[in-house]
């Protein structure tokens, strides 16, 4: 992620006025600012002049697709526009492909070579190669991005690939010709299905001990786990192809479902609400609703669809098709295809860069208050302040994107005030909120602030309270 400037005081001024002379907006669409205390050593209307120049937010860039192409290479495609935006080679006969959380590298499964490509997103180039051998396949990575599981199909183990390193720290022996690997939400165990022992081996990543052995049948392929982490989906490639559902508090199978001939992916929806299947002999994907587990749509799609991934939005799933050279992007609204892309031979899986991590930042609410306290009987406003730091210019907020409080309260007053808050010499970004459309109530002890900057990148912040409810 692109980091916001580290540049302060007099200096980080200057560079508004070269940035906002690049891209100003129209009259009518900038944001409205009030200055209170600018620079000491600049003059009002020499700030006013500056600030009225800030560009409108941009908006946030689209993820994009990492696909795997069987024939040594991964296209990745822009999901705003659905095009092919560069083709990365990698090693031979890539498969499986996992991005890390931050978004930072895409890890991809070169079976033919025994290697793993890892991709540096940003440049789209392989900056390491790891060596598996023989026959990796199947990647995840765990939720703090440390390591990436790798299943191996002729030695019946997993690798375990410390990311920072990108080296092999261990390997756990499973069932009988792995294949597809997913690790809970909350990095504790990385379930993997084993195609020839019709099982699923399950390993607790704190030890890398298989702790529980889940009996599916079928010859289980790939596998997705909830966003709650209550259920793992696994699919079986059986002809007449059926999906087991796996509660994981128990590692006992609750439902059966039945899909198409022959599948082999399967992805849920961010919320958790549906899980999309390819049927590879059916030439299109089941829709299962997962709180019935029932399919309740069914899409034709190219010709042998593989593997299915879905945004971080969870608008469009982007399913493989391995023998019409192009990926079907699915309307999750409608279950219906709205766009095909071309892309490499044989492609095989694919993967989707998550939303960009939110950059922490200093908030303080009720500046100059040690108690911070908000009577929610109060008709009043609360003020509080984004500080600027050495890590984070406060001074590039949009202020139309922040709101405060549970129930996500926006700024009174339709503009911001830029003022040194904290007398560091920078300039801060203090803005207003009515108490009682903040959603704050008795025994909350913080409250959060969320917000984008004009480059489209989102921050956090949050800062300690006291409620007088009475």
């Amino acid at each position: 992620m692109k980091q916001p400037s580290q540049v302060t005081g007099k200096a980080r001024l200057a560079g508004y006025c070269v940035n906002a002379l690049i891209a100003a907006p129209a009259v009518a669409d900038r944001p409205k600012y009030k200055l209170t205390n600018p620079a000491r050593a600049l003059g009002a209307a020499f700030v006013l002049a500056i600030v009225s120049l800030i560009a409108t937010s941009a908006a946030h860039a689209e993820p994009f697709a990492y696909v795997t192409n069987l024939f040594d290479n991964v296209s990745v495609i822009d999901t705003a526009s659905n095009t092919v935006t560069a083709t990365v080679a990698v090693g031979s006969g890539p498969e499986g492909v996992a991005i890390t959380p931050d978004g930072a590298f895409a890890y991809v499964t070169n079976g033919n070579s025994g290697t793993v490509s890892v991709i540096d997103t940003a440049s789209n180039a392989v900056t390491a190669t790891v060596t598996v051998v023989p026959v990796p396949l199947g990647v995840a990575i765990t939720p703090d991005g440390a390591f990436a599981y790798v299943t191996n199909i002729n030695s019946n183990i997993v690798w375990v690939i410390d990311t920072a390193s990108n080296a092999v720290t261990t390997t756990v022996t499973v069932g009988r010709v792995p294949f597809g690997v997913a690790i809970t939400p909350d990095g504790a165990f990385a379930y993997v299905t084993n195609f020839a022992s019709n099982n699923v081996s399950v390993i607790d990543t704190a030890s890398n001990a298989v702790i529980a052995t889940v009996a599916v049948g079928g010859g289980p392929i790939d596998v997705a786990i909830t966003p709650d982490g209550a259920f793992a989906y696994v699919v079986k490639s059986a002809f007449f192809g059926t999906v087991s559902v796996i509660d994981t508090a128990s590692n006992a199978v609750t439902a059966t479902v039945a899909v198409g001939s022959h599948p082999e992916g399967v992805a849920i929806t961010p919320d958790g609400a549906f899980a999309y299947v390819t049927n590879r002999f059916s030439n299109n994907v089941s829709v299962i609703d997962t709180a019935s587990n029932t399919v309740i749509a069914t899409v034709a799609v190219g010709q042998s669809p593989h593997d299915v991934a879905i945004t971080p939005d969870g608008a469009f799933a982007y399913v493989t098709n391995f023998h019409s050279n192009n990926v079907s992007v699915i309307d999750t609204a409608s279950n219906a295809v709205t766009a095909t892309v071309t892309v490499g031979n044989g492609p095989r899986d694919v993967a989707i860069t998550p939303e960009p991590l939110a950059i922490e930042v200093r908030i303080d609410i009720k500046p100059g208050s040690n108690k911070n306290n908000i009577n929610l009987r109060s008709k009043g406003n609360i003020a509080v302040a984004i500080l600027s730091t050495g890590k984070f210019d406060a001074t590039q907020v949009n202020w139309e994107t922040v709101t405060f409080g549970p129930k996500e309260a926006t700024e009174i007053h339709q503009r911001s005030h830029l003022k040194d808050v904290d007398k560091d010499g920078d300039l801060d970004f203090l803005l207003h909120f009515k108490i009682r459309e903040t959603g704050i109530e008795c025994g909350d002890k913080t409250a959060t602030l969320t917000g984008e900057t004009f480059n489209g990148e989102a921050f956090t912040g949050s800062d300690k309270i006291t409620v007088k409810c009475h």
